[in-house]
C-alpha cells in the first residue's frame, strides 16, 4: 500500500470547512489538516500530523511553509504560489491517504470547486 499526498487550495474558510466535514463524515480523522484558517473551529478533529506545526521531527527539519510543501513533493514554484494564495485569504487542505481511498478523496475535493490542486509524488 502506498500513500498519496493531496494539496488543495480553496477560496475561503467556509469552503475548506465543508470539505473537512465531508472528509470527516467519510471516516477520515487524522489524515487531513488545514493551513490558512486561523480559527479554532476544527480543534483536534483534523489535527493529524500537521507538518506546518511538527516539522522539527519530519521533513528534514524544514521550518518554512514553502519548504515543507516542497518536502511533501510540491515543486517550489507551486509551493510559493500556494502560500501567496493563502496570504490572500485562501485555505490549503493537505492530506495523506492510502492509495485504496485516494479516488474517494479526489471526488470529495473536486465537488467543492478547488482553486487549484496538486497530487505530488512524495
Amino acid at each position: 500500500m502506498s500513500i498519496e499526498t493531496t494539496v488543495t487550495l480553496f477560496k475561503d474558510n467556509t469552503t475548506s470547512r465543508q470539505v473537512l466535514q465531508e472528509l470527516y463524515n467519510a471516516g477520515f480523522r487524522n489524515e487531513f489538516w488545514i493551513f490558512g484558517d486561523s480559527s479554532e473551529a476544527w480543534g483536534n478533529e483534523t489535527a493529524g500530523t500537521n507538518p506546518m506545526e511538527s516539522s522539527k521531527h519530519q521533513y528534514g527539519g524544514e521550518t518554512t511553509e514553502v519548504g515543507i510543501l516542497s518536502r511533501l513533493g510540491v515543486p517550489e514554484n507551486e509551493a510559493e504560489a500556494y502560500m501567496d494564495d493563502v496570504r490572500k485569504g485562501g485555505v490549503l487542505v493537505i492530506g495523506q491517504v492510502n492509495d485504496e481511498r485516494a479516488q474517494e478523496v479526489r471526488n470529495i475535493l473536486g465537488r467543492h470547486e478547488p482553486v487549484r490542486s496538486s497530487m505530488p509524488a512524495g
